[in-house]
């Protein structure tokens, strides 16, 4: 065990005095999840698989916005794509599943020059129509595109 922590380690990158230039995304799913004082807070968080039919669940997203990226409105988007890679449509009324808006992030004047923030964000989805299949979300922020895939299965009979 001590190898592999060892070789984990000496793998990982030393960002002090470092700038981060492009925005970090943490993209995850949970059975709930709520954001509180900048914190978000999740329960049945990290699933890859999920029973077919009618769900609730949340996509939870975790914005790392650099400095330079502050002071300005920034796009961002999220969808969900089947296992052919073309926009997963929940029901023929429906269309694609796509939310989209911007992020404006200020920048306090009590903040350190080049300091990142961040930018906590819930979508919970409720009685969402899924399919057997692999599926996956894909968040895009400022041209940087993060994907969680997933499989739904069918639901066992009993």
């Amino acid at each position: 065990m001590g190898q592999s922590l060892g070789n984990f380690l000496g793998r990982v990158r030393h960002t002090e005095n470092m700038t981060a230039i492009e925005p970090k995304i943490l993209l995850i799913t949970a059975d709930c999840a709520t954001i509180s004082e900048g914190k978000l807070n999740m329960l049945g968080a990290g699933w890859t698989r999920i029973s077919s039919g009618p769900v609730d669940f949340s996509v939870v997203i975790r914005l790392e916005v650099p400095w330079s990226m502050t002071n300005q409105n920034i796009p961002w988007a999220l969808t969900l794509i089947d296992q052919d890679g073309y926009p997963y449509i929940p029901s023929p009324e429906s269309g694609e599943l796509l939310i989209q808006g911007e992020v404006h992030v200020g920048r306090p004047d009590n903040l350190a020059h080049g300091t990142s923030l961040e930018v906590p964000m819930v979508m919970p989805f409720h009685q969402l129509p899924l399919r057997v299949g692999t599926l996956e979300w894909r968040f895009t922020f400022a041209e940087v595109v993060a994907k969680y895939p997933f499989e739904v299965v069918a639901i066992a009979e009993s």
